[in-house]
């Protein structure tokens, strides 16, 4: 570990010390710790003169199965023939009662902890303060009665603190809320730890971390409820076994979140760890009071030899591979081992001190190491998040570029099938046609009658040879397509005796378009011509063409009788279809003067 990482761990362990270290006593207080004890489950007050009173000494641990032969409850008396009135409130301040207590001033009730029937009120954990008013004192001799009741193996009571009401209250408010409410505190965080683990287990179950963790924090707060609560949810017998199979899974838990948050698995350690466990639970619920006590209490010490080994095998991974979690892991490990000794080592040893030390800060321990952990699979979470974005971006982009390129190549390959068929189909008509319908058109040439026959044959072969050699791909020039257009409208003109007027676009010369788009455009323009010669008789044919912006309009206007009420022919419905093909449109609209105006707009196709 880094410098600066060994100086964190150092000073959490001083604060740790710092905060168990017992406070020097009041100068004002005395200690209650000789008396007198009787046997008695009632909660009326005894007659003083009972001969069964008894010399006792705190702090008095009920063990032995005599001890609780007349019952789990009994009355304490003490005398105070040394303490004088002044005017000043007083206190009596318990650190600790198991579990829990009544308490009399000179035969006046100065309170109790709680209810005494089951579940009773618990205070193995919790301070009690209970006010003295001054006008209680008297100027000789004073007594104390204290009334205890537990359950067998879980009596007893503490030496007690009398002194004054200002110098006691603020003790017991520090015990109280570094004890207690931070309990409460400390549960409801390991709640959210517990359901962060399984909420991000859910949803990455191959991430068993999170589960171990999820876990972890779920049954610490268990044992976070009981510093935080003095009246069980459950009758106490059951809740003190919930409690201490609580602390047992806790830790089983805590050894595999290690074992996953360093990447190491080993199966037999964990199937033992979760074993013991198991035992732990059965015995805190199907054995008596005295299992529960002892032999569950030693069921305990594999889990604090669990919280040794993970701290020397975090320090042993963190040595191998020197990262900022395992760092951390290690230096929340060993806080953990340190605080949860501070609490187990004076009950384990049987030192007298256990009932005096100031605070107990094994339920601090699980929570710290948690939320450090929080912070670091929160982080570890977020960057594995954005390495699968990253790598998710770009395997989409590799796929959509694939996918493009194959879509490319196979639209390629499709246009590629598509010419080579129109080619083939081309040649195969134009074979056809040449050797079939051309040589007949030829044939009737060469045989007919009259001039008008030949030259209607002439013209047939003309449009045939036309049609089998168009390219619709090829492109070319508006302006000589319009000529070849105008030329043959001339010719038949000429042959009607009529006028033909012809009006270029300006932009024509400029404009290239598809062959296919000429073709059908000289098609509907020859048809409008065509029709106005045949049907109109005019004696002046005009035809105007501009080109604005991407549209071409054409008008094609005669002075001849109109077209009335005549309906559509063949004629007009082919022009309608072609100029459909051209996704245009094409009107017939009575003259200015008479006559008829064809008119055609088509938007001019680009040319690639």
């Amino acid at each position: 570990m880094s410098g600066r990482w060994q100086g964190l761990w150092w000073c959490l362990l001083l604060l740790a010390a710092l905060a168990a270290a017992p406070q020097a006593q009041a100068a004002a207080s005395q200690w209650l710790s000789v008396g007198e004890f009787l046997p008695e489950p009632a909660t009326a007050l005894p007659d003083d003169a009972d001969p069964r009173w008894r010399p006792v000494e705190l702090p008095d641990v009920w063990r032995g199965e005599e001890r609780f032969a007349q019952g789990s409850a009994g009355w304490y008396r003490f005398r105070l023939d040394d303490l004088r009135p002044d005017g000043q409130a007083r206190a009596l301040y318990l650190q600790r009662a198991s579990l829990n207590v009544a308490v009399y001033f000179n035969r006046s009730l100065l309170g109790a902890g709680g209810r005494f029937d089951d579940p009773m009120a618990l205070h193995a954990n919790r301070a009690l303060l209970f006010t003295v008013p001054a006008a209680l004192l008297h100027a000789q001799g004073n007594v104390v009665h204290v009334y205890l009741r537990g359950y067998p193996h879980f009596t007893g009571l503490p030496p007690i603190e009398l002194g004054l009401l200002a110098e006691l209250k603020p003790r017991y408010e520090r015990r109280r809320l570094l004890q207690n409410h931070a309990g409460l505190g400390l549960m409801m965080l390991s709640l959210v730890a517990c359901g962060f683990g399984l909420s991000f287990w859910r949803r990455y179950p191959d991430q068993p971390v999170y589960l171990w963790f999820g876990l972890t924090a779920a049954f610490w707060s268990v044992f976070c409820a009981y510093t935080a609560f003095s009246q069980p949810p459950l009758p106490v017998r059951w809740w003190l076994a919930l409690v201490h199979s609580a602390i047992d899974w806790s830790f089983a838990a805590q050894l595999v979140f290690v074992h996953r948050f360093l990447d190491m698995r080993r199966p037999r350690l964990e199937q033992m760890a979760l074993g013991l466990a198991v035992l732990a639970t059965l015995v805190n619920f199907l054995g008596g009071w005295w299992e529960l006590r002892y032999l569950g209490g030693v069921l305990h010490l594999p889990g604090l030899a669990s919280v040794a080994y993970c701290v020397f095998f975090a320090v042993g991974r963190g040595r191998l591979a020197p990262r900022t979690d395992v760092v951390l892991l290690c230096a929340g490990l060993a806080l953990e081992l340190g605080l949860v000794l501070s609490d187990v080592l004076p009950l384990v040893t049987g030192a007298e001190g256990r009932y005096l030390n100031p605070l107990l800060l094994g339920h601090f321990a699980v929570p710290l190491l948690l939320y450090a952990m929080a912070w670091r699979l929160i982080d570890r979470s977020l960057a594995m998040r954005r390495e699968l974005e990253q790598l998710n971006r770009r395997l989409e982009g590799r796929v959509s570029q694939v996918r493009a390129e194959v879509e490319h190549a196979y639209q390629q390959r499709y246009a590629l099938e598509r010419q080579q068929a129109r080619l083939e189909e081309r040649e195969r008509i134009h074979h056809d046609l040449h050797d079939d319908l051309g040589a007949k058109l030829l044939t009737l040439v060469h045989s007919a009658g009259s001039e008008q026959n030949v030259a209607l044959a002439r013209s047939a072969l003309a449009e045939l040879r036309e049609v089998v050699s168009l390219n619709p791909e090829d492109s070319i020039s508006l302006r000589g397509a319009l000529s070849e257009m105008e030329t043959d409208a001339r010719h038949r003109a000429e042959e009607a005796r009529c006028r033909l007027d012809w009006r270029y676009p300006a932009e024509a010369d400029a404009l290239d378009v598809p062959s296919g788009f000429a073709f059908h455009l000289a098609r509907v323009l020859r048809e409008a011509v065509g029709n106005a010669l045949r049907h109109g008789q005019p004696g002046r044919v005009e035809v105007e063409m501009t080109a604005a912006g991407d549209e071409l309009c054409a008008w094609v206007r005669d002075d001849g009788r109109g077209c009335g009420d005549s309906r559509p022919g063949g004629g007009m419905n082919r022009m309608l279809k072609r100029a459909a093909q051209l996704n245009g449109s094409v009107r017939w609209l009575p003259g200015e003067g008479g006559g008829t105006c064809v008119e055609l707009r088509v938007p001019l196709p680009s040319v690639a």
